[in-house]
């Protein structure tokens, strides 16, 4: 990656901010709902706030080219969008030409390249970096508010629970320039990085409910049921009622020998083995139990007010408002709750209605896993071994804000990587063909479409794969 022409593009993004802060212009943030965008809102939020400035933040589920026009229709002087624009390049350039605009993203660009001499691209995937792994889109806005002013280093551990959010240690450890920021945390003695088991529930979850609840990966025989799990634990020695963090430290690694041990005795493989144990970052301003000391579980608070449609209540979390955290600890049962549900529904249907092709499996849920959670699904059954981990998995359901519309989300491994599959090119000329919009990484992306198409989606995706696995 060349990091120094990044960083020359961060410069002119930060100094066009600063500018129209000057200006005494209020600048307009749109960032993405996930915990991601939250972390990389709150970021921007925080750094135009501490430079005197206003800005009026939303929180959006995706960028249409409706919610463009009606941006349009504010007339401001300055837009900044945040982990997401970067496939919307098009209608940006035309409904925001008189504006002064910064794109801080990590996905790649898929509609073309700016023109307007008064907008600006800030991405690392134009300089060679992986848009999976290398730096999240918090990551991009924690550069930009770094350079506006160096004392936003302090809010480096909140591009961290954005890249953990993001998935971007997924292999277990961090790459590229997030390594860069996990040394501004350090020197900041802001975090730990420890490697220990990446199930959720370190800080909040009782030893057996991390493993009667693990999706991530299933534990064979164990997840889905806190009895067995008890039993489990109790025969190994451990009080199931005990949390993870409360563990002596000897007791952690026999803890974390043991589930690896029973993970290869049910046949799980090398890929499954690097990914349980791994980096791990705890964030030393919150206390042990508390579920923003783990920047797993805290990702998890953010996506909950996201996907709950309440994503400023997240920023307000990542900017220390503790009535917010509060209200924002309810939502999480019941984002967990439907997680449960959607993972309990896609078990107990998937042999009856997946439609496997070649080179991918297509499940249609309907109404009955909520669109917001098809990613989650989508990774429930990769994890949980319905579907061979070789081949792309895509889970659709009806779309809550129009019934005339499906929504889906397709996830995949680094092993189907290697065949030559980009699940967001693919999805993106699908899109093209019926009329929808899609688009991601090559491992993580997303679709929506005319519900009338639904029956011709399963073959053109399965072409489309087709042909890049052939090298077309």
């Amino acid at each position: 990656m060349d990091k120094s022409g990044f960083l020359e593009k961060v410069r002119e993004g930060a100094e066009l901010i600063k500018m129209h802060i000057e200006l005494g212009h209020t600048i307009r943030i749109i960032s993405h709902r996930d915990a991601d965008g939250i972390t990389a809102g709150a970021i921007l939020a925080k750094a135009i706030a501490r430079e005197g400035g206003n800005f009026h933040l939303s929180i959006v589920k995706q960028l249409s080219e409706d919610l463009i026009k009606e941006l349009a229709d504010e007339k401001q002087k300055i837009y900044v969008f945040s982990d997401l624009g970067s496939g919307s390049i098009k209608p940006i350039e035309k409904y925001l030409s008189d504006a002064s605009v910064v794109i801080s993203d990590h996905h790649p660009p898929e509609d073309g390249e700016i023109e307007n001499d008064n907008h600006i691209l800030v991405n690392p995937t134009q300089f060679g970096a992986n848009s999976v792994r290398d730096l999240s889109g918090s990551g991009v806005a924690y550069f930009v508010a770094k350079e506006i002013n160096e004392k936003n280093k302090d809010l480096s551990y909140l591009a961290l629970v954005g890249a953990v959010g993001d998935m971007q240690e997924i292999d277990g450890q961090f790459h590229g320039m997030n390594l860069d920021i996990i040394e501004d945390a350090k020197e900041l003695d802001l975090i730990e990085i420890r490697k220990e088991i990446r199930l959720y529930g370190r800080e909040t979850r009782k030893l057996y409910q991390m493993l009667a609840y693990a999706t991530n990966p299933d534990i064979p025989e164990i997840t889905g049921d806190e009895r067995k799990a008890i039993e489990f634990l109790r025969a190994k020695g451990f009080d199931p009622d005990m949390y993870y963090w409360q563990l002596r430290e000897e007791e952690k690694k026999r803890f974390n020998d043991l589930i690896v041990i029973h993970l290869i005795k049910h046949g799980a493989g090398k890929e499954v083995i690097d990914r349980i144990i791994g980096d791990v970052v705890l964030i030393k301003p919150y206390k042990e139990g508390d579920p923003r000391h783990e920047a797993r579980e805290f990702a998890t608070l953010l996506n909950a007010t996201g996907r709950l449609n309440a994503g400023t209540l997240g920023v307000a979390i990542c900017l220390g408002d503790e009535g917010a955290f509060k209200e924002a600890l309810k939502l999480v049962d019941e984002y967990k709750r439907e997680q449960i549900e959607a993972r309990k529904y896609l078990i107990q249907n998937w042999n009856s209605t997946v439609i496997e092709k070649e080179n991918v499996y297509v499940f249609y849920a309907g109404k009955n896993i909520k669109d917001t959670l098809v990613g989650i699904a989508a990774n429930i059954a990769i994890s949980s071994k319905l579907a061979n981990p070789e081949k792309p998995v895509i889970i659709l359901a009806d779309s809550e804000e129009d019934d005339s519309l499906i929504k889906g989300s397709a996830r995949t491994t680094e092993r189907a990587l290697a065949k030559g599959y980009h699940l967001g090119e693919a999805l993106r000329r699908v899109a093209e063909t019926i009329g929808g919009e899609g688009g991601g990484h090559a491992i993580a992306a997303g679709i929506r479409f005319p519900k009338n198409k639904l029956e011709e989606f399963p073959e053109l995706i399965n072409r489309a794969l087709e042909e890049q696995a052939n090298g077309n």
